[in-house]
């Protein structure tokens, strides 16, 4: 959809956080009929080609619009916020590493310590990270959305 948006195709709407984006049917299939007009120099005269782009255009916007319904796809903007927390959630993770592997390594030189050390305490922090549930941040990541959860 990026792509034919930057070719130009008809938008009645454009999304924003929070805002789906909005395009008449009709004109988005008679837009894609002259380009494949104009890909195939003319030679897209035949009304059954016309007609199967057509269908198949109708059927991609059916699949999609019960994907929507059937929450089986993710607002864009509600991933987006649930990545950079989850992201943050990683940052902060790791880096309190050194801060609780500095007591038990003060002193350390045998490497073997050292590199199990370090490997026990990562193996806790992705275990850790791999339980964290982005589905209790629900609330408080939607609710000051325009939409709220769609």
């Amino acid at each position: 959809m990026n792509a034919w948006v930057k070719d130009k195709m008809p938008v009645v709407r454009v999304g924003t956080r929070g805002v789906e984006w909005q395009f008449d049917t009709a004109a988005v299939i008679q837009w894609r009929a002259d380009r494949a007009a104009e890909a195939a120099g003319g030679a897209l005269e035949d009304i059954e080609t016309i007609e199967k782009e057509t269908a198949r255009v109708k059927l991609e916007r059916e699949r999609l619009k019960y994907a929507h319904e059937a929450a089986l796809v993710v607002p864009l903007d509600q991933l987006e916020r649930r990545l950079a927390v989850v992201f943050a959630e990683v940052r902060t993770s790791l880096r309190n590493i050194p801060k609780r592997t500095a007591s038990l390594l003060v002193g350390e030189t045998n490497e073997r310590v050292f590199t199990a050390t370090l490997l026990e305490e990562i193996d806790r922090t992705l275990t850790a990270l791999s339980e964290f549930n982005t589905n209790t941040l629900d609330d408080s990541l939607d609710a000051d959305q325009p939409n709220g959860t769609e």
